[in-house]
């Protein structure tokens, strides 16, 4: 392990590889430590430390509840993705992701829209 802030972590590797099991974030641990969170991350694999996959913040999830009721009564992918200036893909994933539309049937939406 090389960096002097890797270094500087090594005492608390027991603490960091805890936390972060427990689902603390690398920003979280970051701050706690003071260093950047890509130092925790290399840290963390340096350890051999499975990482987990940090959900994404999607662009849909705060007006979520508004494209699922769009799409229920009926308006038109192509149209919600405008709406919310997204990709019609990104609206079909979402929507997929819910159950609000099956997986199988999502191509037949792409001819729709």
């Amino acid at each position: 392990m090389k960096g002097f802030v890797l270094r500087r972590l090594q005492p608390h590797a027991g603490v960091i590889k805890q936390r972060y099991a427990e689902g603390e974030s690398f920003a979280d641990l970051a701050e706690h430590f003071d260093c950047g969170w890509g130092t925790i991350r290399r840290f963390l694999i340096s350890h051999e430390v499975p990482l987990r996959q940090e959900p994404r913040k999607r662009k849909l999830d705060s007006v979520g509840a508004d494209v699922l009721k769009a799409f229920r009564s009926g308006t038109d992918i192509g149209l919600i993705a405008a709406r919310y200036e997204v990709q019609s893909q990104t609206v079909r994933s979402y929507l997929v992701d819910r159950g609000a539309l099956d997986a199988a049937n999502a191509d037949l939406d792409l001819d729709a829209a």
